[in-house]
């Protein structure tokens, strides 16, 4: 077993050093995660990565996973309804249940979320004020991702406030806050639970209206996977949202002449979005995986339910993948990554995501075409999140 530093606080702020001495010396590395039993697979260059999210052999379903795995799962809260979100389960139920999603994301339908996401960031944006220090995750980030969420799910806007409290608590990694994690799960599946049987009463023409005519037409969705695929998407929606505007904003201001291509020509905003997913995105670490039967990964044995990480944030920064991977670079001519997965569970909401990054940082660059860090760079801490990776806060002056 070896120790390496990770899920500390120290790792939370910056893993790539971590990352690279994994590749460099323990591409495939056995080692505990702190406060848990959870003895786990650091899986770190990426070629290795690529095929163990595309190998049918390691399992998402956390039917497959160890005892210890289970119970903090539990003890962190994110393990009550995680087994039948589609995320979380392996063909045939996982291939159902995407087909009935996937026929909800059409572009039609990402076009009228596409509009209230801009009449939300345009209100939003409207009301910071000049000069004076703003945190953009607080005042922007956290309200234009509830926005987002509510219009998609149909949930009531006056139910944004307590959302965003359950959001913030759900995938923390500190141990001191992991009741509260388990009682926002609790509080949220509740609420989750009362809002289906809500919109069973009185259909609308949101995205839970739409899986619950489809569940009665074609009967592909039980209740319970109804209710952890809201959900999911609520958690997965919510703090990724949040962490990529922290992280784009960052990444542009850590990078000045970077920000300054992007301000003199704005068609580059896409190649910008990408580079972020992969210089520095909200899915650093973010892929567990179960094998389904002892097997061998780059030349090392794995027990059969066993944890595996699969460390997309390291892949991302492999120099056998990518050319000067720690340079950010938004004219890279090879974008490809791994940030919204890869293979059969690869996030159906990709798009969503990147028309909305693209519209808010598109309006911001043009109402805000100066901004600067309110306050010192190494005052900026990144959250004890298991899964997602961002900042905390991000104190920013906007200048017309």
């Amino acid at each position: 077993m070896t120790a390496i530093p990770v899920f500390t606080s120290e790792f939370f702020q910056d893993p790539y050093p971590t990352y690279r001495f994994l590749r460099e010396n323990h591409p495939v590395c056995r080692t505990t995660i702190p406060f848990t039993d959870v003895d786990v697979w650091l899986v770190s260059r990426y070629d290795d990565v690529k095929e163990g999210l595309a190998d049918a052999r390691l399992s998402s379903d956390y039917a497959n996973a160890s005892p210890a795995f289970h119970a903090a799962s539990l003890a962190f809260g994110s393990g009550t309804v995680g087994s039948r979100t589609m995320l979380n389960l392996d063909p045939p139920d996982h291939t159902r249940l995407r087909r009935l999603a996937a026929s909800t994301f059409t572009d039609r339908r990402i076009a009228q979320w596409q509009t209230a996401m801009r009449a939300a960031a345009e209100t939003l944006l409207g009301s910071l004020p000049r000069k004076e220090p703003v945190d953009v995750l607080e005042r922007i980030a956290a309200p234009l991702s509830v926005e987002v969420i509510c219009t998609v799910l149909g949930a009531p806007p006056g139910d944004s406030v307590q959302l965003r409290e359950w959001g913030d608590l759900i995938f923390t990694a500190d141990p001191n806050l992991r009741h509260l994690a388990f009682e926002a799960v609790e509080s949220l599946v509740a609420y989750t639970s009362d809002l289906i049987a809500e919109k069973k009463r009185h259909l609308g023409t949101d995205l839970m209206s739409d899986l619950i005519r489809a569940s009665r037409n074609r009967g592909m969705l039980s209740g319970d996977e109804l209710l952890a695929t809201m959900v999911g998407l609520i958690v997965a929606g919510y703090e990724s949202t949040i962490a990529l505007v922290g992280d784009l904003f960052l990444a542009l201001l850590d990078h000045p002449e970077q920000h300054a291509l992007l301000r003199k020509d704005i068609s580059l905003v896409d190649a910008a979005i990408e580079e972020v997913l992969r210089y520095d995105g909200p899915q650093a670490s973010s892929f567990w995986r179960f094998p389904t039967a002892d097997m061998e990964l780059a030349g090392v044995r794995i027990a059969a339910h066993e944890t595996v990480l699969l460390l997309v944030g390291s892949a991302h920064r492999d120099p056998a993948r990518y050319p000067d991977p720690d340079d950010f670079d938004i004219l890279r001519k090879d974008k490809r990554h791994l940030a919204f997965g890869h293979g059969i569970h690869r996030c159906l909401g990709a798009q969503l995501a990147r028309r909305n990054a693209r519209t808010l940082l598109t309006m911001t660059l043009e109402r805000f075409p100066h901004m600067s860090l309110a306050v010192p760079r190494a005052d900026i801490v990144y959250k004890p999140n298991l899964i997602v990776r961002g900042p905390a806060f991000l104190p920013l002056a906007f200048d017309r």
